[in-house]
């Protein structure tokens, strides 16, 4: 029987890659252009997702910096003959299966704090400078709009 690779990367804002992929059963033989089309249309975007949500390896790096972000990014599914590889090896899920968990996801929404604690806060703390940034910015346009025009004639 043909399974079906779904390759995967996380792709930080220098535009670092690490690459992932899972290896899943097709037992309804679907074609890979239903697969990819269905997948594609419970992503954000039609190509993000939080890989833990649906139980996928994430493939941060290892040290946490202002480039990182949640978001992993779909590349395709291709059919092969390898055996299948899931990180939740007890399971041996189906790409059928796999398609309903990206459907919940798509469907409760895709939770950015769904990732390693260590991204969380890192995200929180670019949150917090941004806040600080905007609240300063707002004290500095109000302080423009109140202060007197002054004319110099021509």
């Amino acid at each position: 029987m043909t399974n079906i690779r779904l390759v995967y990367l996380y792709r930080d804002a220098s535009n670092y890659k690490q690459h992932g992929e899972v290896i899943l059963s097709n037992e309804k033989r679907l074609s890979i252009e239903e697969i990819d089309t269905q997948v594609r249309a419970l992503l954000s975007d039609g190509l993000f997702f939080i890989a833990r949500q649906v139980q996928l390896e994430e493939r941060f790096f290892s040290v946490v910096n202002e480039d990182d972000h949640p978001w992993h990014e779909y590349v395709q599914v291709e059919a092969t003959t390898d055996p299948t590889f899931d990180p939740i090896p007890e399971v041996k899920r189906d790409i059928t299966q796999f398609m309903k968990e990206l459907e919940q996801a798509h469907d409760s929404g895709w939770d950015e704090s769904q990732v390693r604690a260590d991204l969380i806060q890192q995200i929180e703390k670019e949150r917090e400078a941004l806040k600080r940034w905007l609240v300063s910015q707002s004290h500095a346009v109000k302080m423009m709009e109140n202060e007197p025009i002054i004319q110099t004639s021509t």
